[in-house]
């Protein structure tokens, strides 16, 4: 059996991983500001302010986790249950090379999250 914490340490750091791609977004958003044409400027800043505060969030998520605390848990099942219809739409839309591993992504941090051994970490 698993060391209590161990799945929550996983969970944290795949949470962390989300963040880190959600940065990724906004750094290719911040581009888009410099190269799009004027009309989809603005749409392309706030698209990246909004993946900005987002990843600052999610990486406040993460560190919840990593350090056992048990309000962390919320936020981050509300975050991959919105990131799996997101993602089932982007394997639909044949963009099956980003929505796969966003769905898996989010089916196992949400196994992790529920997980025996995560319940035992969190409950210290």
């Amino acid at each position: 059996m698993a060391r209590p914490g161990s799945s929550l340490r996983a969970c944290a750091a795949l949470v962390a991983l989300e963040a880190v791609g959600l940065l990724g977004a906004a750094v290719f958003f911040v581009v888009e500001v410099f190269v799009a044409t004027p009309d989809d400027r603005t749409r392309a800043l706030v698209a990246a302010l909004l993946a900005l505060v987002v990843a600052v969030g999610i990486a406040l998520v993460a560190r919840g986790l990593a350090a056992g605390r048990r309000w962390a848990r919320a936020p981050a099942v509300v975050v991959n249950l919105l990131v799996l219809p997101v993602a089932f739409d982007l394997v639909r839309g044949g963009r099956w090379y980003v929505g796969l591993p966003l769905v898996l992504g989010g089916l196992v941090v949400l196994a992790l999250l529920f997980a025996p051994a995560t319940d035992a970490a969190l409950e210290d």
